[in-house]
């Protein structure tokens, strides 16, 4: 029987203005607590499953550091049986890593990075709360591709502040200009909480939102991906396996604080917060 692994990591260096993932800022001081912890989860798990696929998503992996994420994949590999095409991903924001870190990843084992683009327009981006600009996202993605990753998706979102469907557009064909192997495109909400549910947001109609969402299929069918999820493309063979994991009700275990898992139609999940995350884990090894 098969596993796919989640890891949460929940640290940001800034929180995006619609963000309501369980992710902080400011919390660099727990770090070693929390990769100690995570550590102690994974090495409770029993290890008998073979993993398939094993994704570190967050808040901002990288902003830990290539070295902590090689160190947490070593504890990984050391402790389960991986496939040996075992899809192994991160997700990455544009500014939190250089080059080196990069390679260091690449060497490491991943083998998918998941890269936060979410518009091409740098208002936009500042707009969004993004700490990372369109040129340094070109830079990230390119020294990710000479490093030797060749299975890159981008994160791009629609419907946001005063965006037209035009506008919409050119993102969409300024991306493909990088021939990612895989897209995610998602729709703008606006969650309770967030910085945006207290702003006066001047959003696009409805139906300006149902157009940006067709015209997304329809250029991103028209360049070769393959609508294979609502809001996920990606060149054949290079869908998602660890996400399709979750929409086909497989076995997944999550560790980290606030992380979910599904195994023979069991459904548990952890204390979100990072302090408590951490002393249930040095108080019982379990969260």
């Amino acid at each position: 029987m098969s596993l796919g692994i989640y890891l949460h990591i929940p640290f940001c260096k800034q929180k995006c203005l619609y963000c309501d993932f369980n992710s902080y800022a400011g919390k660099e001081r727990m770090v070693e607590e929390y990769c100690h912890a995570l550590e102690q989860e994974i090495l409770s798990y029993p290890a008998g499953d073979a993993v398939a696929t094993i994704y570190f998503g967050g808040g901002t992996p990288t902003v830990l550091g290539a070295e902590r994420l090689a160190a947490l994949l070593g504890v990984l590999k050391a402790h389960f049986s991986l496939a040996k095409n075992c899809e192994i991903t991160a997700e990455c924001n544009p500014g939190t890593i250089d080059k080196a870190g990069l390679s260091m990843l690449y060497q490491a084992g991943f083998n998918r990075l998941s890269i936060g683009l979410q518009s091409t327009d740098d208002e936009t981006l500042k707009k969004l709360g993004r700490i990372h600009s369109y040129q340094e996202f070109l830079e990230c993605f390119q020294n990710a591709r000479e490093v030797g990753f060749s299975n890159l998706s981008l994160d791009l979102m629609y419907g946001l502040p005063n965006q037209t469907p035009e506008e919409w557009k050119k993102t969409l064909r300024e991306a493909l200009r990088c021939c990612p192997e895989h897209l995610s495109c998602y729709g703008l909400k606006i969650e309770e909480g967030t910085p945006f549910a207290r702003m006066e947001l001047s959003l696009p109609s409805d139906d300006d939102v149902r157009k940006m969402y067709d015209d997304c299929v329809e250029v991103l069918q028209g360049a070769g991906y393959e609508r294979y999820e609502i809001s996920n493309f990606a060149k054949p063979g290079l869908e998602s396996r660890h996400n399709c994991r979750y929409w086909r009700y497989e076995n997944f275990v999550g560790f980290g604080a606030g992380a979910y898992s599904c195994k023979e139609g069991k459904r548990w999940f952890n204390v979100a917060g990072i302090p408590d995350y951490c002393r249930a884990i040095s108080q019982s090894k379990s969260a």
